[in-house]
Parts: structure tokens; C-alpha cells; sequence
């Protein structure tokens, strides 16, 4: 029997193995530090070691708490053999210096610029009272462009483009020269640094030089994550959280970077390649990238809104607000995912159905939503209010989104991305004169040109079959409504027909009511008749029977001829029962005459006898 072919193993992940084994080594030092504070050094040395490499991988939740001990341990170092100045130990400044840089791009990384700035103002007064020592020049060229990046962010935070600009630049300079950018496990700072340079250029409105070092960081991103992603199912679900951390941020914000310069198919297919591979990372990620899902898809329906591709943008809108999760974290992507859907729905004249979508969204407390993402809802509810004629309304919630956030920033607030600058005559600093080479240039302009032809002609075929699916849709509602018009017609015609079998059905039911009603009147005359008939002939008889009784011929033969009469009519009608009595009074009768000597009139009688008789069979 032929053996099971095996599955190939995947290459070893050379960065989880060297966390694990630094891990290790941190939860070895501190059992020995608990009986042996002379390892501190040690113990503060690891920390460092395993913090510096989580910020490689962008690791930042995981890195803080360590991070946060290894400042502590640092400090208790630096100031234990006396105070801070000339005599401090280098190795202990740089220790200290160190764990402190890292806590602020740990704030970095975590979106939270302002503690970061704060922390490295905290590292520049330190730094200034080690300067005797030279603990600067020991930094390693890591935790220099670590902390000039910091300094950066926190700029930037705050509104000094300039200022950000200038540390921006150093950081990227230092990192050619120092061959950061050469180095594989540094492969995350290199790509930090690039995206840094891109905001501070986007900031200082200088788009183009913005999009070619974003162009640069992607194209490290992809060459570091080399499909890999396409296919989560077959890596670790540590090493796919690590290559999915920045794909998120990359992705949006060179999107939006191309759309805003023109480039719109090429934005439209960045995005798209964004939503194809949160879609594939949902199962494995959770709720965070479902989260993600949900913001990229909602920010592709703008998109193809804004492009005027109103039913795509609506299915767009529609797969948003079903990729959001129900959890208290996907508040904030409800918000946006919504007010995107009822963006699409107001242009396409929908103003009810937005009204009714937005509603509960407004109406009430949004715990743990920021307020911006707030007023973006309220900036779409008040713009539904507005299209539906209700402009008093309208003002006041316009009046509410305005307290909360500028409706020309909020919708950036909200997606955590930078709007786009207009100081196009910012000074840069001339360490700028390394940024943006001709020869990158060259190489952002061809990907450009490349990616344009290929994106528009994708984009054309994508709404050629939008349109074709948006005549077949409109075909099939269009057939849906014409069987629902024959069904409802059919329907009608059918009651009208059972309408009009229950009024033949009725009719004849009355109909038949009224011969039965007519029968059992008839049947009534005619026994009245019949039992007034009976008591004429009882009556009759009786006469005829007691004339007889008293002898008195004349009365009896009048009374007999009645009887006749009387039986004569009875006998046409019912043979059977009356003609053996009228047979009996006839022959009395001949008799009576012929006694009577009225031979003749005898006759007749007997005649009349004779040819019942014959009839009655006797």
C-alpha cells in the first residue's frame, strides 16, 4: 500500500523562538533574583533584551508589562550606588535610557502619542544630566531611531509638523547609515520609519513624497510577509497575529493616499486586496479583525461613493455592517460601518431607510466610543433630517456633532488616520536631502504607472459587472413584480370567482329554500285540504249512515249521492284507497234508485260501478 504523502512542514519561526527562549530566561532571573539581588543587572538586562525584541515583532501589549519592570529595575540601578551625575556607571545610564525609550514606543505603538512624548521629555532630562557620562553615544542605533521616532509621533500628536518633520528625517537617516534598513529583524523599525516619514510628509501637505515612502514601506511589508498570509490556515496563530499587525494601518492608509491624490482605481485596489485578506484572517484573529473587516469595507463603500458607484457602494456598506462584531468592541466600527450605509442610502434617495438605520445609533449614551466617531454618526443623522425636510432638527444635531468634533476632522479623528496637510512651503530640515531619492522617485512614479493601468482596467471590469448584476437584479425584481402582479391578479380572479360560486351557491341554496318553503306551504294547503276534505266526507258519511239508521230513504240516497260525489274526486287521485269505497257507495246508490223506482237513473251508477270494478281488478 502506497504511504500518505506528508504535509510540508513549515520553515521555524526564528522570532517566536528567540521570544520563547528570552522569555525563559526573564522567568528564570526573577526566581533567582528572589534569593540572589546581586542578578538584578541580569534580571534588568533581560527585561530590556525580551522588551526590545517585542517591539521588533510590534508586539506592544504584550511588551509593556516587562517593559514597565524594566524601567523600574533600571531606575533602582541607576541610583543605587548615589546619585545621578558624572560617576554614574554607564552601563546602568544606558540600561535606564533604554528601558525608557521602549516604554514610549510601546505608547507609540499603542496609538498614544501624548504619554510618549511625555516619557521621552522624561528621557531628555535625564540624558541632559547624564551628559558627562556620554550615555548617548552608547544607545544603540536601534533605541536611537526608536526614540527619535518617539519624539516624532508625539510632534506630530501635537501640531509641530515641523518639528516631526526634522526627527522624522533623522530617524530615517540614521537608519541607512547605521544599516538598520539592511537588517531582517528589524524589518518592523524600517517600516515604522517609512510610514513615520510618509505622515510627517502627508501632515506638511507634500503628497507625493508621502506616498513614496508609504510605497516603501509596503513593499517591505509584502516582501517580509511573501504571501504568507493568503493562506493564515497554515501558520501559527503566533506568527500570524505578528505578520497581520501592520497590515491594517499600511493598507488603509495608502488607500487613502492614493484616492486622495487622484490615483482612485489604484486606492479602490488596495483597498480591496485589505478586505480580501482581513476576510481570510476573521476566523483566525477574532474579533479584532473582524473589527478591522468591518472599517475597511465600510471606508471601500466611501470610496466607491465618492467614485459615484452608488449600488456598489451599497454592497460595500451592507457586508460592513454584517462583518461588525456584537461585542462591545465593535461599537465604534457599528458607528462608522452605519453612518457609511446611511451615506450610500441618502444618495440613492433613501432618506426613510437611513432615518430608521440611524436612529437608535443617536439616540442614546455610546459608552466607550470616542467622540468623534460620535459626531460622524450625528453628522449622517443630521444630513438624513435635512434630506427628509426636518432642517429645525437637522441644525441641532449638526449643532451636537459640532460640539463633539469639526465635521471637516472628524471622520479622520474617528479612523485614527492623519487629514491630509496644506503647509506645502514647510521648511524641512536638510537631513531631508537623504529622503526621496531621484531613483525612489523614479520607482514610486513607474509602480504608479504600473499599478494605474492594471487597477483601472480591473476597476472597469468590476463595474462593468456591477452594472451588468445591477440590470440583472433590476431584471429579476422587475420578473419578481410582474409574477407577483399575475400571482395577485390570479388571486383576484380566483376570489372573484369563488365569490361568484358562493353567490350561485347562495343563490340556488335560496332558491332551493324557496321551493322547500313553497313544498312544505303546498304540502300544508293540501293536507288542510285533505283533512278538511276527510271531515266533509266523515261528515257525509255520517249523515248518510244515520239516514240509513233512521229509514229515511229520501235522506239517505241525498246523503249517498254525496258520498259519491264526495269519493268520486278522492278515487281520481288515489285508487287505491278510495276507489273499493266509492265502488261500495255506487252500487248503494244504483240500488237506493232503483228502490226508489228511478230505473233509469239507477243505470248510470251502475255503469259507473261496473267500470271501476274492472279497474280496481275485481
Amino acid at each position: 500500500m502506497a504511504q500518505k504523502q506528508k504535509t510540508p512542514k513549515q520553515p521555524q519561526d526564528r522570532y517566536g523562538q528567540r521570544a520563547k527562549s528570552l522569555a525563559s530566561s526573564v522567568q528564570r532571573l526573577r526566581g533567582w533574583v528572589g534569593s540572589d539581588p546581586s542578578r538584578t543587572p541580569e534580571l534588568a538586562d533581560a527585561l530590556v533584551q525580551l522588551t526590545e525584541h517585542r517591539l521588533l515583532g510590534h508586539g506592544f501589549p504584550l511588551a509593556a508589562a516587562d517593559a514597565q519592570d524594566a524601567v523600574r529595575l533600571a531606575a533602582q540601578l541607576l541610583t543605587a550606588n548615589g546619585p545621578i551625575g558624572p560617576y554614574t556607571a554607564v552601563a546602568d545610564a544606558t540600561r535606564c535610557v533604554t528601558a525608557m525609550v521602549h516604554v514610549a514606543t510601546i505608547q507609540v505603538g499603542l496609538r498614544r502619542p501624548e504619554p510618549a512624548g511625555q516619557m521621552m521629555r522624561s528621557v531628555q532630562d535625564l540624558q541632559q544630566q547624564l551628559r558627562d557620562v556620554g550615555v548617548t553615544e552608547q544607545l544603540s542605533p536601534r533605541v536611537q531611531v526608536w526614540s527619535l521616532t518617539c519624539t516624532a509621533a508625539a510632534a506630530l500628536a501635537s501640531g509641530e509638523v515641523a518639528a516631526a518633520n526634522r526627527d522624522a528625517d533623522s530617524a530615517l537617516a540614521l537608519a541607512s547609515a547605521s544599516g538598520i534598513d539592511e537588517d531582517l529583524d528589524a524589518v518592523y523599525l524600517v517600516i515604522d520609519v517609512d510610514r513615520l516619514v510618509s505622515d510627517c510628509r502627508w501632515s506638511a501637505g507634500r503628497a507625493q513624497e508621502s506616498l513614496t515612502h508609504l510605497h516603501q514601506a509596503k513593499d517591505r511589508y509584502d516582501e517580509l510577509v511573501a504571501g504568507r498570509l493568503a493562506e493564515p490556515g497554515r501558520l501559527s496563530p503566533a506568527l500570524v497575529e505578528r505578520l497581520a499587525e501592520p497590515l491594517f494601518g499600511l493598507y488603509r492608509d495608502l488607500a487613502d493616499r492614493l484616492a486622495a491624490t487622484g490615483e482612485v482605481d489604484h486606492g479602490l485596489a488596495i483597498r480591496r486586496t485589505l478586505v480580501e485578506l482581513l476576510q481570510g484572517l476573521s476566523s483566525r484573529l477574532g474579533e479584532p479583525a473582524q473589527v478591522q473587516l468591518a472599517l475597511a469595507l465600510a471606508d471601500l463603500a466611501d470610496d466607491l461613493l465618492a467614485a459615484d458607484r452608488v449600488d456598489e457602494a451599497g454592497a460595500a456598506a451592507t457586508e460592513a455592517a454584517a462583518a461588525v462584531p456584537g461585542s462591545p468592541s465593535g461599537k465604534s466600527a457599528q458607528l462608522l460601518a452605519t453612518a457609511a450605509h446611511a451615506r450610500v442610502l441618502l444618495r440613492a434617495g433613501h432618506t426613510s431607510h437611513a432615518l430608521t438605520m440611524l436612529r437608535p445609533l443617536v439616540s442614546g449614551d455610546q459608552p466607550g466610543v470616542s467622540p468623534a466617531t460620535q459626531a460622524v454618526a450625528l453628522y449622517a443623522w443630521a444630513d438624513a433630517l435635512r434630506a427628509d425636510g426636518d432642517l429645525d432638527t437637522a441644525a441641532t444635531a449638526e449643532q451636537m456633532g459640532a460640539d463633539l468634533a469639526e465635521r471637516s476632522v472628524a471622520a479622520y479623528l474617528a479612523r485614527g488616520v492623519l487629514s491630509p496637510g496644506a503647509l506645502a512651503d514647510i521648511p524641512l530640515s536638510p537631513v531631508a536631502a537623504a529622503d526621496a531619492t531621484p531613483e525612489q522617485q523614479r520607482e514610486t512614479a513607474a509602480w504608479l504607472e504600473a499599478e494605474r493601468a492594471e487597477a483601472h482596467r480591473l476597476e472597469r471590469k468590476r463595474m462593468e459587472q456591477a452594472r451588468l448584476e445591477t440590470e440583472r437584479r433590476l431584471a429579476e425584481q422587475q420578473r419578481a413584480e410582474q409574477l407577483a402582479a399575475e400571482r395577485e391578479q390570479a388571486e383576484r380572479e380566483q376570489a372573484e370567482r369563488e365569490q361568484r360560486l358562493e353567490a350561485e351557491r347562495q343563490a340556488a341554496a335560496e332558491e332551493e329554500e324557496r321551493i322547500a318553503r313553497k313544498r312544505r306551504r303546498e304540502e300544508r294547503i293540501e293536507a288542510h285540504r285533505r283533512e278538511t276534505e276527510e271531515q266533509e266526507l266523515a261528515a257525509a258519511e255520517s249523515i248518510w249512515r244515520d239516514a240509513k239508521a233512521r229509514g229515511d230513504r229520501r235522506a239517505a240516497r241525498t246523503a249517498n249521492e254525496q258520498v259519491v260525489e264526495l269519493l268520486r274526486s278522492r278515487a281520481e287521485q288515489d285508487l287505491p284507497q278510495y276507489g273499493p269505497h266509492l265502488l261500495q257507495a255506487l252500487e248503494e246508490l244504483s240500488s237506493a234508485r232503483l228502490r226508489s223506482g228511478d230505473v233509469w237513473g239507477s243505470r248510470a251508477p251502475a255503469r259507473e260501478a261496473r267500470a271501476l270494478a274492472r279497474a280496481l281488478g275485481r
